[in-house]
């Protein structure tokens, strides 16, 4: 970088967004219309030219986040960042997904094919008429090669194939290797009883048949060469019989770590064959997770699903070349895999390939490896043959079937038509396999845990017009044992299912305004049962007793603007320290330090075991020794003298908000430390924690940085579209330079929201840009 970047640089890579511009490839005219926030409805004339379009006017909003995702996807990103990103792209590298999308486009049928490639050409339109790239490629010295219609399933795998338990079976593995079977069975809960499943609505879960011992049992020996491997969202719908509109209202927010740009964006596409608004992922067409057309409205959370698993494959003198299968040795796929840094480092892996899937973690040393197998991968993947079935889905059961084919990832799916009918459906494959699969790593060799086919789509959970006139989701669990297929083994807590139900069970003429309160709720359930026991306790000294007053009367509200959430999270920080400490002894640090869903997902099922114990007076989780008013008082002691070396002596001055904030990072500030303030947008501070609807978790090592949060929140009314709402923590622009950046963020930080505009005759009126593409005649 020969001169230091700066604002004007920055604006001066912005695209023109208006005006007339001829393009090869379209039946006839495509118009662009950006809105005062910069979101493009795209009018065509026939269905190819609206793919166009969305691809066009993506790739002029989100050129650089396409390039961040593809590059991911393939193991690329050493080049732009250098070393630091080498072992990511190793991982990536392993896990195929080039390799599997060339498969999956190969198999498509002509629809989806056209679908796909029509995006790429209005992709490939937009950087052949350009004088003008986002000002990253510039920063990292890259150029865009042109895109490729398999890069669009490229990179929605990437942005799935990680959300997935896999972690969850390695972390089990070194409960086991570390602590003890004993131990490992001690520590990992149950679906706590009580707390709310999805279906059927409104009922709790009462317990199930949980044999952790012998399932742990069982596997230990298989794992044993592991020891030193290394290795939430909210939606629901309210029919119209709880509607003042008499027309179903459907909610929800994505919960995920707050990306630069935004994960989603916001677009809206019309033809004569559907008109649909929602949220995409910049690079893929359509609109997987959450949207509209004239008829149906569609929204998802995770589902939690276990869909990958693990073998441990037992491979010949420790060569890679032949691996054990049913007493043979079996020719190994080796591939491979030349890794190029932007330091100049180029890095030579070979990949193997069993016929589970792809070795992701190895020790030659041992013979051993393990294989990653995974739905979307494993076979031939036809999932993207869903997208424009959903568009022109004209009722529930239209939708219902048009998610026949969907993979990955396994999601709960609601949906509503504007008949008024309200429909929840786990959607995604579940392979059938036997039940040392669920728990942990399991012997590839001996063919006895192999999948045996998949859970039959017309036997998924589902939930049509239910009684109780709602339908809610949180990522808890998702029906009760007695549903007789496997789903997965650890869900979310209840606790922002359980508010959202308690203030839907309110509403009898409900609003889009009273959606958008359930959206802004901040009331924590764990707070409250841990303020009762705050209120026994004897303070151990006068900070404590301090501590404790400003805590008096409290109702649990996570408000930015009050010192009680501060208090109350250093409380609660110390308490779960001191309490995974005693369960997990010398793996308190890796569990801590654990990203993904392996680790955390065990942590967040203790904790609310911890929860229900403090609630129910449960002493036989605590120490030796210790009962509730004394580990509640060192907590509360440990948490206020944490706060005040830490924030300073005024205690007035120790607002939720003041540590409780975002912290949004774009893709190449890490490697352009001195273009962060220019690159990276505002933080803002946040009302809510982990466990309310209005999300905002953080990690244990970084309090109380905001880690995960809404990614987009939104209201559908089925009564007039035009009433619906959205926003997003950034904007629709991924130009660092642009107004749209993040002009959205005061908007959602406030719990606010934007018109979602449907109606193409305000759509043209309120139009800040107009763009024509014409067909360009040889």
């Amino acid at each position: 970088m020969a001169t230091p970047f700066t604002m004007k640089d920055l604006k001066a890579a912005i695209p023109t967004t208006s005006g007339t511009i001829t393009v090869p490839g379209i039946d006839g005219s495509i118009a662009i219309f950006r809105d005062k926030y910069g979101i493009p409805h795209i009018k065509a004339t026939t269905t190819k030219d609206a793919f166009f379009g969305q691809g066009f006017a993506t790739s002029q909003d989100r050129l650089w986040h396409m390039e961040h995702d593809r590059r991911m996807a393939y193991g690329r990103w050493a080049e732009v960042v250098g070393d630091d990103a080498i072992e990511q792209d190793k991982l990536m590298r392993k896990l195929q997904i080039r390799s599997a999308v060339e498969i999956d486009y190969n198999i498509l049928n002509d629809e989806s094919r056209s679908m796909l490639d029509a995006y790429t050409a209005g992709v490939n339109a937009f950087l052949d008429t350009t004088n003008t790239l986002p000002v990253e490629f510039e920063i990292a010295g890259i150029k865009p090669d042109s895109w490729q219609p398999q890069d669009s399933l490229a990179i929605f795998t990437a942005r799935h194939i990680l959300m997935g338990v896999f972690e969850g079976k390695l972390w089990r593995a070194q409960l086991i290797n570390t602590l003890g079977v004993d131990k490992a069975a001690e520590i990992i809960p149950d679906y706590p009883t009580g707390h709310l499943v999805i279906d059927p609505p409104g009922q709790n879960y009462t317990g199930g048949t949980w044999d952790v011992m012998a399932q742990l049992s069982a596997g230990a020996a298989g794992i044993s060469w592991l020891a030193d491997a290394e290795g939430g969202s909210n939606n629901w719908a309210l029919m119209g019989s709880r509607t003042a509109s008499g027309k179903p209202l459907v909610a929800g927010d994505p919960h995920r770590p707050l990306d630069t740009p935004n994960v989603y964006y916001q677009n809206h596409i019309a033809c004569p064959n559907f008109d649909a608004i929602g949220l995409s992922f910049p690079g893929c067409p359509g609109f997987p997770h959450f949207g509209h057309n004239a008829h149906v409205a569609w929204c998802v959370t995770h589902a939690q699903a276990d869909y990958q698993d693990l073998y441990v494959e037992r491979f010949k003198d420790g060569s890679f070349e032949y691996y054990e299968w049913k007493g043979n040795w079996r020719e190994s796929d080796l591939r491979l895999e030349t890794i190029r840094s932007k330091s100049g480092k180029k890095i030579d892996l070979e990949v193997i390939v069993t016929h589970h899937g792809s070795i992701i973690i190895d020790d030659p040393s041992s013979n051993y490896g393990i294989a990653f197998k995974h739905t979307g991968t494993s076979s031939p993947n036809n999932w993207s043959q869903c997208l424009p079935r959903m568009l022109r889905s004209r009722s529930a059961n239209d939708m219902d079937e048009a998610m026949r084919e969907w993979v990955d990832p396994g999601n709960n799916f609601v949906f509503a038509d504007v008949n008024g009918n309200v429909e929840y459906l786990n959607r995604g494959r579940l392979p059938i396999r036997p039940d040392l699969n669920h728990w942990l790593p399991v012997p590839g060799s001996s063919g006895e845990y192999e999948w045996e086919g998949f859970v039959p789509f017309d036997e998924q959970v589902r939930i049509k017009n239910p009684e109780g006139g709602y339908i809610v989701t949180a990522n808890n669990k998702i029906a009760p044992d007695s549903y007789p297929h496997y789903i997965a083994l650890h869900f979310s807590p209840e606790y922002r299912a359980r508010s959202i139900k308690d203030m839907l069970d309110k509403l009898d003429k409900a609003t889009v305004e009273d959606m958008l309160s359930i959206h802004a709720a901040a009331r924590s359930i764990p707070a409250r049962i841990y303020m009762k026991l705050l209120e026994q306790i004897e303070p151990q000294d006068e900070i404590s007793a301090r501590g404790k007053s400003e805590l008096e009367g409290w109702d649990g509200t996570m408000d930015k603007n009050s010192i009680a959430p501060t208090i109350y999270s250093a409380f609660k920080r110390e308490l779960e320290w001191m309490l995974l400490e005693h369960h997990l002894g010398p793996m308190i640090g890796d569990a801590l330090s654990s990203s993904g869903r392996g680790a955390p997902m065990h942590l967040a099922q203790m904790r609310a075991g911890f929860v229900t114990a403090a609630e129910n007076s449960d002493s036989t989780i605590l120490p030796d020794g210790q009962d509730w008013n004394s580990v509640a008082a060192t907590a509360l002691s440990n948490g206020m003298t944490w706060l005040k070396v830490t924030l300073g002596d005024q205690i007035d001055t120790w607002q939720w908000g003041r540590v409780h904030s975002t912290k949004p990072q774009h893709t190449l500030s890490a490697a352009f430390p001195a273009l962060a303030p220019l690159l990276d947008p505002p933080s803002v501070p946040m009302n809510g924690d982990g466990d309310t609807p209005h999300a905002g978790t953080y990690a244990q090592t970084d309090p109380f940085t905001v880690n995960g949060c809404s990614t987009a929140r939104y209201v559908f009314d089925l009564s007039d579209w035009d009433n619906s709402r959205w926003v997003t923590p950034l904007g629709s622009s991924g130009h660092p330079g642009s107004q749209h950046y993040s002009d959205q963020t005061p908007i959602w930080a406030a719990g606010e929201v934007l018109p979602m505009l449907y109606d193409w005759n305000k759509i043209r009126e309120e139009a800040q840009d107009i763009q024509q593409l014409e067909k360009r005649v040889r």
